[in-house]
């Protein structure tokens, strides 16, 4: 299991200007997170915070990869992501969340945690629909969906009811 303390960043303290962070997030990162749907991964997270008397920016760069399950054969693939997102964290008097990337801290707090800031920027670098690169797929699976589809694009032309045969003669006037 990971210490807590690796992902909490300084606020007090930390020199005006930028400062780089590094993480490298393995498996015992997703281990730490409720039911999260990755559990297994290789992923740096490059950090850059921005400081200046009003604010923090936070500059994260995530590239890696995680392991998910082929949406067409059900056979799990590494998966690659990459992902830019900021995050902004205001000094005001009471904690408040302004938007999606965007909170307030009271002056005094020391720290801020961006562990669940990272894995919320894996998940939304993972696209919805996660499929192996093509050809890679398992040909058993493959195989089987192939045969089950033929069949379907064999039917031959429904009958047409007599009722409605009759009224494809009419012949109607243009006017």
């Amino acid at each position: 299991m990971e210490k807590e303390n690796v992902y909490r960043i300084p606020l007090s303290g930390l020199a005006l200007g930028d400062q780089a962070y590094h993480f490298d997030v393995k498996d015992d990162f997703f281990e730490g997170m409720d039911y999260s749907e990755i559990q297994h991964g290789n992923i740096s997270v490059d950090v850059t915070v921005s400081k200046n008397e009003r604010m923090v920016t936070f500059h994260f760069i995530i590239k890696g990869t995680v392991r998910v399950i082929c949406d067409r054969c059900a056979d799990e693939f590494d998966l690659p992501i990459s992902n830019e997102e900021d995050f902004f964290v205001k000094f005001g008097t009471e904690a408040a969340e302004e938007s999606d990337n965007v909170v307030v801290v009271p002056a005094e707090q020391h720290d801020y945690d961006i562990r669940s800031l990272i894995y919320e920027y894996i998940i939304l670098s993972i696209p919805f629909h996660r499929v192996h690169p093509e050809g890679e797929c398992n040909p058993d699976v493959m195989q089987m969906i192939n045969s089950q589809e033929a069949p379907a694009a064999e039917e031959a032309e429904p009958e047409t009811d007599p009722r409605w045969a009759a009224l494809k003669d009419i012949k109607l006037e243009d006017k």
